[in-house]
């Protein structure tokens, strides 16, 4: 009895012993790791925005990491951002574990977006436009402790753009100092009424509005015009016969013919101004603003140069063809540091240099007259008012004509 008794403790103890060494070996063997392994990949792809050869291209800058980029971090996060500006850059990063994703924005919005997984401590999302008014948004995933939502820093980007040149329409088919063929034509372009009691002795536009002086004791006037419609008129005095006209500024200068007197109007509301005295008679006039200076006709040969100020005389030029002086010379318009002017009594245009007197091109207008249907009797019915509507056209009328025309000067 005490034998047995003796060995049942004994064994008790050993069985104890056995089983805490096999949990002692059981725990080291079946250890797990669980050691963060990052992986990043990027992926870049630069889009270029300019058209091959296109004269108006643009150019841009974009700058690239920001100093003072958009941060997110999560327990396993995915970031994709698209910077924009004239290039298009696109990067994607992806990060197991815990990692870090930075976008620069730049001068077009730009979105990163930010989700953490179930039971992610943090989750943020920030939309931020550069150089507009900041856009946040925040979500918080499931049994997410903590939602952030951090503005993004404006980043600066340098941009230069170039912008488009406006090329003028040139008035001339070619050009008069130089041309090879020095005889041209008119082709019509369009037409409208014209008041056929209006003795046209000067046109001028400027604004789309057409401004023309007429002539006749007791008739003369100073009109603006709509194409027919006119928008408001104003009689110059019974003792006054008018004659050309021209803009300088805000200013309509409207010459007398025998008179020796230009009024001087404002153009907006046809107030009376002044006026300028000199001496011989007034026909046609225009504004140089290549040599700032007024040209005046005299129904001679003779073109005077003008002072704007006072309007004295301060130079004189003979206008010759062919080494022969050129009379009756009458409306004029100066375009591009030439004269154009008509030749009373005739259909006939010419375009001559002021400070040589040369003339370079002539221009038949005869093909007006008949579209207007203004009869070779007609004698008083001639063809005068020239003005350069600009792009390449030009408008012309004749005294008393039922029509004016917009016109492009051609070559024969």
């Amino acid at each position: 009895m005490i034998r047995l008794l003796g060995r049942g403790p004994l064994f008790a103890v050993l069985c104890l012993c056995c089983f805490a060494a096999s949990a002692c070996a059981g725990s080291d063997g079946d250890r797990a790791v669980d050691e963060a392994v990052a992986s990043t990949s990027t992926t870049t792809t630069i889009v270029g925005n300019a058209e091959p050869g296109d004269p108006t291209a643009t150019s841009s800058t974009a700058v690239g990491t920001s100093p003072t980029a958009t941060t997110s971090t999560s327990a396993v996060s995915t970031t994709s951002a698209a910077a924009i500006t004239d290039a298009t850059t696109e990067t994607t990063t992806t990060t197991s574990a815990a990692a870090t994703s930075t976008t620069a924005p730049t001068d077009s919005p730009t979105t990163t977006s930010t989700t953490a997984p179930t039971n992610s401590p943090t989750s943020t999302s920030t939309t931020a436009p550069t150089n507009s008014p900041t856009s946040t948004s925040t979500t918080a995933s499931t049994n997410s402790p903590t939602s952030t939502t951090a503005p993004a820093t404006e980043t600066n980007a340098t941009t230069s753009t170039t912008s488009p040149t406006e090329v003028a329409v040139s008035p001339w088919p070619a050009d008069p100092r130089t041309a090879d063929d020095r005889n041209w034509r008119v082709r019509i372009e369009a037409s409208w009424r014209h008041d056929t009691d209006a003795f046209t002795q000067g046109l001028e536009t400027h604004g789309g509005i057409i401004y023309e002086s007429t002539g006749l004791y007791g008739e003369s006037r100073l009109r603006a015009l709509d194409g027919a419609t006119e928008l408001r008129s104003v009689a110059i005095g019974g003792d006054l016969f008018g004659e050309g006209l021209t803009l300088v500024g805000d200013e309509i200068i409207q010459l007398s013919w025998r008179e020796g007197l230009a009024l001087r109007w404002d153009r907006e509301t046809f107030e009376l101004r002044g006026d300028f005295d000199y001496e011989g008679e007034g026909w046609g006039i225009c504004w140089d603003e290549v040599r700032s200076r007024l040209l005046m006709s005299d129904g001679t040969a003779t073109l005077t140069h003008r002072d704007q100020v006072d309007f004295a005389a301060v130079a004189t030029t003979t206008i010759r063809r062919n080494n022969e002086p050129v009379r009756r010379i009458n409306e004029l318009e100066c375009v591009d540091g030439l004269v154009v002017a008509n030749i009373w009594m005739t259909n006939e245009i010419i375009v001559f240099d002021p400070d040589s007197g040369d003339v370079l091109v002539s221009i038949d207008a005869a093909s007006l007259a008949t579209e207007a249907g203004i009869s070779a009797g007609e004698t008083h019915a001639v063809l005068n008012g020239i003005a350069y509507q600009g792009d390449g056209k030009w408008i012309l009328g004749g005294k008393n004509w039922p029509l004016q025309f917009l016109v492009t000067l051609t070559l024969n």
